[in-house]
């Protein structure tokens, strides 16, 4: 069922983008900055510590650095703030009864999980503006319902030329690795990234 929205994604990606006639592979060093949407994959309703746990998707900001090494690989560094939701509320028994007839759900929900992601990576520009990317790196945590996590991802991406040094970088990846206080597993997740990109 998930596979499904990624072809077609990928599809998307590549249909949208094939009459591009310029190539991003060169010697420029570019800078971005871009927004993404996180959808959680592997997060159903668990019982952990107490809690039935939904994650909801995610979102975020990100600043992006992109040095060449050579004319088609390039090195990637990174910087972001990423902002998850949850459905998860707390489950309560009334004492001195049987549990599951009397149980009830508080009405007040955890706060958000915020990271701050630094990553590190590399850029493969295999055709015209079309590009498989890799990074790793660590997900800080922000406020004190999330973990400090190791996270990686890998992807594929396309960049639209707007004139000589700007363009839209549009990116689909998944990754792995955030994680909280009321779920200690790392996330499985797709993001989806539109970014303005600036070469000089």
């Amino acid at each position: 069922m998930i596979r499904k929205p990624i072809r077609i994604s990928l599809i998307f990606l590549f249909v949208l983008f094939s009459a591009a006639s310029q190539a991003q592979r060169g010697n420029q060093t570019s800078l971005s900055v871009g927004t993404e949407l996180d959808v959680p994959l592997n997060i159903g309703s668990y019982q952990y510590n107490g809690p039935d746990i939904t994650y909801k998707g995610g979102f975020g900001v990100n600043i992006k650095l992109e040095k060449p090494i050579t004319k088609t690989l390039h090195f990637t560094a990174g910087v972001g703030f990423v902002y998850f939701e949850s459905n998860l509320y707390y489950l309560y028994a009334t004492p001195s009864v049987d549990y599951l007839p009397n149980s009830y759900y508080s009405a007040d929900r955890p706060g958000p999980y915020v990271f701050l992601p630094v990553t590190a990576g590399l850029k493969y520009y295999w055709a015209k503006y079309f590009y498989l990317s890799a990074e790793a790196g660590s997900a800080f945590k922000l406020n004190d319902r999330s973990y400090t996590s190791f996270i990686y991802s890998g992807g594929a991406g396309a960049v639209v030329p707007i004139g000589p040094h700007h363009g839209l970088d549009f990116n689909v990846r998944f990754e792995r690795g955030y994680k909280s206080i009321d779920y200690n597993h790392p996330i499985d997740q797709l993001g989806f990234n539109i970014a303005y990109k600036y070469r000089f």
